[in-house]
C-alpha cells in the first residue's frame, strides 16, 4: 500500500512543474507536457452543458486570438487533477475553477451514449450520460513550430 501512494505522490507531482500560464496569452495554461493550452478564463467551468453542447461550446471558442479548441481527453483532464488538494482538487496554476463535474471528449466504451467526466471537488472520474449538464473546459494542441520555441 505504501508503494502505491509513493508512485500516485511522484505521479501528481511530475505533472505540477509543466503547467504555467502562457506568456502573452491571457487566460490560457500552457501544458508542455501533454503539447496542449487550457481554457482558463471565467467562461471556464461556466457551462452547464450537456455533451453535445460542450463538443460545440470548444469548436466555437476562440480565446487569446486563437481558434481550434476541443473538448479534453479523459487522460488530458486527468493530468490536472492534483490529489493533494480538494474543492477543487486541480492544480492550483488554474484561476477559474467550478467546482464540480466537467465532461471529456472520452466515450464509454460499454455504451456509447456516456462519456468520462472527472468531479474537481474530489478528482474522482465517473461515466455520464451525454444528456446530462456538466461544466466544460476546452483545450487546443500547440503547433509543432510552437512547441519547439516553447523548449
Amino acid at each position: 500500500m505504501q508503494k502505491y501512494k509513493i508512485l500516485l505522490a511522484a505521479a501528481v507531482l511530475a505533472g505540477m512543474g509543466s503547467t504555467v500560464y502562457a506568456k502573452g496569452i491571457p487566460n490560457v495554461v500552457l501544458d508542455k507536457r501533454n503539447s496542449i493550452y487550457w481554457e482558463d478564463d471565467p467562461a471556464s467551468g461556466q457551462n452547464g452543458e450537456d455533451w453535445d453542447d460542450a463538443v460545440a461550446y470548444c469548436d466555437k471558442l476562440v480565446l487569446g486570438g486563437m481558434e481550434a479548441w476541443r473538448l479534453p481527453t479523459f487522460k488530458e483532464l486527468f493530468s490536472i487533477v492534483d490529489y493533494s488538494r480538494v474543492n477543487p482538487a486541480i492544480n492550483p496554476v488554474f484561476s477559474f475553477v467550478k467546482e464540480e463535474t466537467y465532461w471529456t471528449s472520452t466515450d464509454f466504451a460499454p455504451n456509447v451514449s456516456r462519456a468520462w467526466t472527472i468531479d474537481f471537488r474530489t478528482g474522482k472520474s465517473f461515466y455520464s450520460y451525454k444528456s446530462t449538464n456538466h461544466a466544460v473546459r476546452c483545450v487546443k494542441d500547440i503547433p509543432a513550430k510552437v512547441e519547439k520555441e516553447n523548449k
